[in-house]
């Protein structure tokens, strides 16, 4: 058996990091063991998108996640059980990012309310892409105010997007993405040919994945905005 990976810190660490054991092939995967509590959001080549939803007091059964990162969508507190029994405690707060490596475990909600993530996991042999992208540079590069890589694997990255009310960016693009809106607020998007296009309103939690694209944003409330953004490097269609 191989050494098992360091486990990475952060939102819900334990709920997502390492076990204590690599995955042995005989644990099944999330949404084989546990479909009640484990829904499948998006699925391409390069990556799933899993909603995980559990209410007071629930638990799954063993299961395995290859490397992934998540995204908390409210607080939460749990515990944690691995193969080898061993039980610890775990908490987080909504917004939060975290990315591990593969992992086995048996969650359970120790809180008095539910809890919800989103977990974005990594397709065996997934890479980064090399197609050709809008001409303009990279939105963290070229707002680095309103953009910045929070967590990545191979083939994606986790961009975290934060406007406060009425501030606007400047003509960015990015590939391939799948949004995650934390809070949401009227937007507007200039595009390259001048043209203005309002952002559909959408509620907390996974939107929608599309191709690669440029853009200007402006945030238009009264509050902040804030958005995950699931790239997919070097893409430039999200497939699905």
């Amino acid at each position: 058996m191989r050494t098992p990976p360091a486990c990475l810190l952060g939102v819900f660490p334990l709920l997502l990091a390492c076990a204590g054991a690599e995955a042995p092939v005989e644990y099944p995967d999330a949404i084989a063991a546990d479909p009640g509590h484990y829904s499948v959001a998006f699925e391409n080549d390069v990556l799933r998108i899993l909603r995980i939803d559990y209410a007071p007091g629930e638990a799954s059964v063993m299961h395995h996640h290859p490397q992934a990162c998540s995204i908390a969508l409210s607080a939460g507190t749990w515990q944690m059980t691995d193969p080898d029994g061993e039980v610890t405690e775990d908490s987080g707060s909504f917004g939060a990012v975290n990315c591990t490596e593969e992992t086995v475990h048996l969650p359970v909600n120790t809180g008095s309310e539910a809890t919800a993530l989103l977990l974005v996991e990594l397709k065996d042999g997934a890479s980064a892409g090399s197609d050709p992208m809008p001409d303009f540079p990279d939105a963290v590069t070229a707002d680095p105010d309103h953009y910045s890589v929070e967590g990545e694997t191979e083939a994606f990255r986790m961009v975290r997007v934060r406007y406060g009310p009425g501030e606007t960016s400047v003509m960015h693009h990015h590939p391939a993405n799948c949004v995650v809106y934390l809070h949401d607020q009227p937007t507007t998007f200039e595009l390259p040919n001048g043209d203005i296009t309002d952002a559909p309103a959408s509620a907390v939690g996974f939107s929608s994945c599309g191709d690669a694209d440029a853009h200007l944003p402006t945030n238009g409330g009264d509050g902040e905005l804030g958005v995950v953004l699931v790239e997919m490097k070097g893409r430039a269609t999200a497939g699905g």
